[in-house]
């Protein structure tokens, strides 16, 4: 069973992007209805060109399952293999960014890398390092605490 199109409340503004509603009235219009072009172009005041590219898309959003750009300078599986790295141990863990860039001989640039480990859940532990509680300060810490030493 196909759906009817939407009433024509098209209010379409040159150089924004028409609605899917109105996407999907033209494809049904045209290959359910049988509308022809001209008359789809009278009713909602486009262009031939804007109703042949409408035509043309398979879904009603411009949804690109096989996308056509450059690859990934750090794909999620890369990202994945480095935070692998990282947790390897606790010298890999306190490297600094443009350290870890450095040893793994990356492609992409230092803040790529730390946007991308970002996006994938890690952020980098930093250490605060405390000095060890010797007696003599161990000592000190009770008198001013109130508490006896024993």
């Amino acid at each position: 069973m196909t759906t009817t199109p939407p009433p024509l409340d098209f209010q379409h503004l040159p150089g924004y992007e028409i609605p899917t509603k109105h996407k999907e009235a033209i494809r049904q219009l045209h290959w359910f209805g049988h509308v022809p072009v001209l008359m789809i172009q009278e009713r909602y005041h486009l262009n031939e060109s804007s109703v042949r590219r409408i035509l043309s898309f398979d879904y009603p959003e411009g949804r690109r399952p096989n996308r056509t750009g450059p690859a990934f300078l750090l794909s999620d599986a890369k990202v994945d293999e480095i935070i692998n790295y990282l947790s390897e141990s606790w010298e890999h863990r306190i490297l600094k960014y443009d350290v870890l860039h450095a040893e793994l001989g990356l492609k992409c640039s230092v803040p790529t890398l730390e946007r991308r480990l970002k996006q994938r859940g890690y952020f980098r532990y930093t250490a605060c390092q405390k000095p060890y509680l010797t007696r003599n300060i161990f000592g000190q810490w009770h008198i001013y605490s109130g508490i006896r030493s024993g």
